[in-house]
């Protein structure tokens, strides 16, 4: 669905590798760091974390919803849990909380090149049908 005629520009400048689906309720997506995503100290800016967990959460809504709805993102929390420089890759483990008719609630564990969890972001995402 996404990568071909879809692209976001934001999903670009992101480098974010197209998401995937590992079964029925998780996902795993890697987004390559690099100087866009930093701030002034050197460290991976927050808000690109934030951007990454929202845009994964939104494009596997809709793979699971169909083409006649699509997820919108209503909420969303992190903790930032410990600062990483921005170089090498930032790995998203997805899980999807609640799948309800009107609402998914996905959870993002953001683990760096180490394995060190980085973040964890939770996401709430409305599904809205496309004619509203």
């Amino acid at each position: 669905m996404y990568g071909e005629t879809n692209t976001m520009n934001l999903i670009e400048s992101l480098q974010i590798d197209v998401p995937r689906m590992t079964s029925d309720t998780t996902c795993i997506a890697k987004m390559n760091l690099n100087e866009f995503h930093k701030q002034p100290q050197g460290y991976l800016n927050g808000g690109a974390t934030l951007a990454f967990a929202e845009i994964i959460a939104g494009m596997m809504s809709n793979e699971l919803v169909g083409s006649h709805k699509f997820g919108v993102g209503q909420s969303i929390t992190a903790n930032h849990l410990r600062p990483v420089k921005c170089e090498g890759t930032l790995t998203a483990l997805g899980t999807l909380l609640v799948k309800g008719k009107t609402s998914h609630v996905w959870r993002f564990d953001m683990i760096d090149d180490a394995q060190r969890l980085i973040s964890q972001v939770t996401v709430t995402l409305a599904i809205v049908d496309f004619d509203r």
